[in-house]
């Protein structure tokens, strides 16, 4: 390798090695709950690393309309931007769209879209493997209080593994989770996740909406929770060889009490 060679391979190391560090998207195990209480977990804008199994995306070029239905905006989005303003505490003043965390009395991460962040979305990674009859509910809360008063809908989505388009969930779409002129409108969504969904070790679900046609309003996503039911392990073959022997060793032995 040549000496230049070696030179840009640092610099490239030097500036990829931070970007690799914003998010961390290990895959966590059921059951999963996440109310954003814990303000320490996002500190830095765009970082994400403390955070177990979240990641926020802020959605560039996904769709090229105002007022898209975000059901229908399946593309992966997860070349665009990792994103989240930290620390801020105003949703009526801050305007810039994308993914956010306001600590508010009652703190929580939000999305908003914009003409940048067309469909901004929070993406969720999960180790469903050993649990069936999987369902997912949470919180849509309406932050803005300012005049904006724009149709803000917000979409349920999922997929198996980090590859390929989502599938939409209908009965998790919601056409407007906000109301004008007012803050506090709380839509809350329950969502039974389709079989195909069970008993998987990679499966993700994203949180999606889109830039509106108006001024877009800021919704939270909040106490989101996944659950379901255990699937009882079927035991290998040697187990079954085990307890094979045991219960022979029970019954030759109520044998021999017999006969004594």
């Amino acid at each position: 390798m040549s000496r230049t060679s070696s030179v840009s391979l640092l610099a490239f190391s030097l500036v990829a090695l931070p970007c690799a560090a914003h998010a961390e998207g290990t895959y966590r195990p059921l059951p999963y709950y996440q109310d954003w209480s814990d303000t320490a977990l996002i500190s830095a804008n765009n970082n994400w690393l403390a955070v177990p199994g979240v990641i926020g995306y802020r959605g560039d070029g996904l769709v090229s309309v105002d007022g898209a239905n975000p059901s229908a905006i399946v593309a992966a989005g997860t070349g665009t931007p990792v994103h989240v303003l930290a620390n801020q505490s105003n949703p009526n003043t801050l305007t810039s769209g994308g993914v956010a965390e306001f600590e508010l009395s009652d703190a929580v991460v939000a999305l908003q879209g914009s003409s940048t962040a067309d469909a901004p979305f929070l993406l969720l990674h999960l180790d469903a493997l050993g649990w069936r009859d999987l369902s997912v509910s949470y919180l849509l809360r309406d932050l803005d209080g300012s005049m904006d008063n724009a149709v803000q809908p917000v979409a349920l989505q999922y997929r198996i593994g980090d590859g390929g388009d989502f599938a939409d969930l209908a009965s998790g779409f919601v056409a407007d989770a906000t109301q004008g002129a007012a803050a506090g409108l709380l839509t809350p969504v329950s969502v039974a996740l389709p079989e195909v969904a069970w008993s998987v070790p990679q499966l993700q679900l994203r949180f999606i909406t889109a830039n509106a046609a108006g001024s877009d309003e800021w919704v939270g996503i909040d106490n989101i929770s996944v659950s379901g039911a255990a699937v009882a392990a079927v035991p290998e073959p040697s187990e079954w060889l085990l307890m094979a022997s045991g219960l022979a060793m029970v019954v030759l032995c109520a044998r021999r009490r017999i006969r004594a």
